[in-house]
């Protein structure tokens, strides 16, 4: 009969003496491997990389620049629309011990990126030993006094909030809750959402700053276990790679922070600019509510010929809506013919909304109501909204037409 142990042997479990760690190598240290230096403060000491991108250097189409109006920007992110100091942002991503966040999951390094005297100086502050952790923490306190906005990448739910937990946990006051936050993420999908998939930094490198990165790189899902292999073999090299993903993802944040305010500060109609990201741009407008702005740039977008029915539709549709937002629902009333005639339900009722309270033509508001009938008969929407909506052109219908045989 076999033992116990065979039969947990043979299911891959072992004494805790029996298991096979990682050999410490004789390797070169994290400082030599990563041309770095040890900084030492009042709660330890960290491992800290510093490199300088030069003023005029390329990341792919985006060349770094010493000063640029930063107020519409911040005013798309719904920041007050001020025009903060370049050399007073940080841009700031992080390596983890997990991609999910929680409590267990920690900060082995820390990037951040300020533009200074000569170029866009980039720190990255590494833990070598996760029992310093709080050195570490302290480290990116002292930087923060200096700045007074930062920039992410999806910060908003994970680096910032990460960091935080961590700072609780280590009892030590949180030095960021003052600074002002523009997480990119957000303003990416809505300038990008039109014609490119995925909005991820990676998919931006590529679609928007043009930029391959090189065969450094290491995919985001790697990073923890190379991270715990070093801890286990102290073999910097594992460490290499990752100090460039987080170098690369830094230094993109900071061009893409470059592109997007040039896009938005540039004469959309004179820049070359893809037509739908001039739309998206009228639609990050329209959602802050500077309707002016908005309207120019749509009333462009209708003069352009590059763009598919449904899109046009939708571009009357909410040049519409704007419209009547501003009580000038007559120079909505063609956008909304021009979508009605081309099956647009919603368009229909706007009309018939139209001609029945504003133009006071009854008959007319009749005639689009029964246009919306039939554009509902045929649609191939789902049976509970198709019911939904006859119910309401069944109303709309019958007290039309009672106005029109005078019965009200």
């Amino acid at each position: 009969m076999t033992s116990l142990s065979e039969r947990l042997k043979n299911l891959g479990l072992s004494k805790g003496s029996e298991i096979t760690v990682l050999a410490k190598k004789d390797t070169r240290s994290l400082v030599d491997e990563l041309n770095a230096s040890t900084i030492t403060n009042d709660l330890g000491k960290i491992i800290v990389v510093e490199k300088t991108f030069p003023y005029g250097y390329l990341h792919g189409d985006i060349q770094l620049v010493d000063q640029i109006d930063t107020t519409e920007i911040h005013k798309t992110s719904k920041l007050n629309g001020i025009n903060c100091n370049l050399k007073k942002i940080a841009f700031l991503d992080t390596e983890t011990t997990g991609l999910s966040g929680g409590t267990g999951t920690l900060a082995f390094l820390i990037g951040v990126g300020r533009f200074g005297e000569q170029g866009f100086h980039l720190t990255q502050y590494i833990l070598e030993d996760p029992s310093e952790e709080s050195s570490l923490l302290l480290a990116l306190s002292i930087y923060s006094e200096e700045i007074e906005e930062i920039v992410t990448f999806n910060g908003k739910s994970f680096d910032l909030p990460l960091l935080k937990s961590r700072f609780i946990l280590n009892r030590m006051p949180v030095p960021f809750t003052h600074l002002k936050h523009l997480d990119l993420l957000h303003i990416s999908r809505r300038l990008w959402r039109q014609r490119l998939p995925s909005r991820s930094l990676k998919d931006l490198e590529h679609e928007i700053l043009h930029l391959p990165r090189t065969e450094e790189e290491v995919p985001g899902w790697m990073i923890p276990e190379l991270y715990f292999n070093f801890l286990k073999s102290g073999d910097a090299s594992l460490i290499k790679n990752v100090v460039y993903h987080n170098a690369m993802d830094i230094v993109s944040l900071a061009a893409l922070f470059i592109g997007i305010t040039q896009m938005l500060n540039k004469d959309l109609f004179y820049y070359d600019l893809d037509q739908m990201d001039v739309f998206s741009i009228g639609q990050v407008y329209e959602r802050i509510g500077e309707y002016s702005k908005s309207i120019e740039i749509y009333e462009y977008c209708l003069k352009q010929s590059t763009f598919s029915k449904n899109f046009m539709i939708e571009l009357n549709n909410r040049l519409g809506c704007i419209y009547k937002k501003q009580s000038q629902s007559d120079k909505a009333v063609n956008l909304w013919k021009n979508n009605a005639e081309n099956g647009d339900y919603a368009a229909c009722i706007e009309l018939a909304k139209y001609y029945e309270h504003e133009a006071k033509d009854t008959k007319t508001a009749l005639l689009w109501t029964q246009k919306a009938d039939i554009i509902i008969v045929n649609s191939k929407i789902s049976r509970y909204k198709k019911n939904t909506q006859k119910k309401e052109l069944h109303l709309r219908r019958t007290r039309l037409e009672k106005r029109i045989n005078g019965n009200v």
